[in-house]
């Protein structure tokens, strides 16, 4: 066994490793049943008034938005939910696992609670804009993420601090840095320490992954989960650098890479962060020292770019260059590298204001992948993927600069042309639908091979974009209807 093993083995078998409170085994009790009622989880949280006071308290805060005040835990449950509640107490709960008491000198608590909570309070927020059922555990999962770090220093002090060194004086980052000195990182010590809590799995694989590591191996809510957490955390790094305004700029690009969230809405999110960063602290009664919010980071990247435009044109040409990845980054589909759904409906909306002033039709084709979920059910989420990426190719190079090839979402596409007659877009269905029919797909050494059904609208004059998708999925509803593998088209008649 090498030395790396056997410090790993060392903290996960520590005697000195705090230990669930007796409420959090409770909450985790009840929030592994489906069926728990809310008398139950009620009585549960009262019988610790301080739980039940703190958890009022950040109902009732400025990040939950309620219209009127919240005075009963069962009144809680009653506006946000059962679910929200439950996810809830457990975070506040597992709060108590890293207190100041009197053991922990020489661990810096403010940084890690600062560090903690803007991973949390940003993965819910992010969450929320994303995929809003798993926005609590978001939180949960942000708020656990780094306490791989606080069993590292508890278990294995000389070994963290050699990590903390070889970070400092490499510039590694400390993850890689943890993994080369004690042979795990803490995302993987975090793991370990949730899944002996046996917290859910959801949570606990997605806090193995908020450093980017395995992200890929991971599918459903859990990779959404995963990437979430992964987001906040380089927002976490960015807010607490030592340089927050030469690194933000790289967190807003991995939100974007990793979720596609609009940039504008991603600067909304930013804004609001520190405030409540510091609400919930104040709440949780958790010192987490001085913090700084995005306005004054977005001023201190002014000031620097009003610098560096001073300087070269070949700077100002880069700084343009990070701007429309930024901007492509946005409106590109991560998975399949094509246009997403944000940019195909603001395409959509100007193709038919052009096709209105100019009276020349516009034709939508829609399409969605044969019988995909069985075919995921039988070969994998990763060959699913590999498909979705093999349509959208053959898609792009299909249509080339004929029209524009959106991921509609799920296994549906979607293609924008203008100028064309009924006749062209059924011609250009057909060609789409056959390409794809005759596209091999390798994946693991095989190869596969899938069908698409296709329904094409082709619309003139004033007409919404609701109205032609809607024309367009009912004719791709009759191509399924009819045996799939085919083409319905017609003209749109409002």
């Amino acid at each position: 066994m090498s030395q790396s093993q056997c410090v790993v083995e060392r903290i996960e078998r520590a005697d000195n490793l705090p230990s669930l409170p007796a409420v959090a085994l409770k909450v985790l009790e009840l929030t592994r049943s489906d069926d728990v009622s809310v008398e139950d989880l009620g009585r549960v949280i009262q019988n610790d008034p301080a739980l039940a006071s703190k958890l009022l308290k950040v109902v009732n805060s400025s990040m939950f938005g309620l219209s009127r005040e919240v005075g009963s835990i069962k009144q809680a449950m009653v506006i946000l939910g059962l679910r929200t509640v439950k996810v809830m107490a457990l975070s506040f709960s597992l709060v108590e696992i890293v207190r100041d008491d009197g053991h922990q000198r020489g661990f810096d608590l403010e940084a890690y609670w600062r560090r903690s909570l803007t991973t949390a309070i940003g993965g819910r927020l992010l969450g929320k804009l994303v995929r809003p059922v798993i926005a609590e555990e978001a939180f949960v999962g942000g708020l656990l993420a780094d306490i791989g770090t606080f069993a590292a220093w508890r278990c294995a002090r000389p070994e963290f601090e050699q990590a903390v060194k070889l970070a400092a004086r490499s510039g590694t980052p400390i993850w890689r840095a943890e993994a080369e000195v004690l042979g795990a990182s803490h995302a993987e010590l975090s793991r370990r320490l949730l899944a002996r809590w046996n917290l859910p799995s959801l949570i606990v694989d997605a806090v193995a992954v908020h450093h980017g590591e395995g992200l890929e191996r991971l599918t459903g809510n859990t990779r959404e989960l995963g990437g979430v957490l992964m987001a906040a955390a380089s927002i976490a790094d960015a807010f607490t650098s030592d340089k927050p305004a030469e690194c933000v700029a790289a967190a807003r690009a991995e939100c974007v890479r990793l979720l596609g969230i609009a940039p504008e809405k991603l600067d909304e999110m930013l804004l609001s962060l520190d405030k409540y960063v510091r609400e919930t602290a104040r709440l949780l009664s958790v010192q987490i020292g001085a913090t700084i919010d995005y306005s004054a980071i977005q001023a201190d990247a002014l000031a620097q770019l009003a610098h560096l435009s001073m300087q070269t044109q070949i700077e100002n040409s880069r700084l343009q260059q990070e701007k429309r990845t930024i901007e492509q980054a946005a409106a590109t589909d991560a998975l399949t590298r094509i246009a997403n759904r944000a940019a195909f409906d603001q395409r959509l909306t100007e193709e038919l204001e052009k096709a209105s002033r100019a009276g020349h039709q516009l034709g939508l084709i829609m399409m969605d992948v044969d019988h995909f979920k069985k075919f995921n059910d039988t070969h994998g989420h990763r060959a699913g993927d590999a498909v979705l990426q093999a349509v959208a190719d053959t898609l792009r190079k299909t249509v080339g600069n004929a029209g524009m090839v959106a991921r509609y979402g799920g296994e549906e596409f979607a293609v924008i042309v203008a100028h064309q007659t009924i006749e062209q877009v059924q011609q250009m269905a057909e060609d789409l639908r056959s390409a794809i029919q005759r596209q091999p797909i390798a994946h693991e050494e095989k190869l596969l091979r899938v069908t698409a059904s296709f329904g094409g609208a082709v619309a003139a004059g004033a007409k919404t974009p609701a109205q032609v998708i809607e024309a367009a999925d009912k004719l791709l509803y009759d191509a399924k209807r009819n045996g799939r593998n085919r083409v319905e088209c017609g003209m749109f008649q409002a």
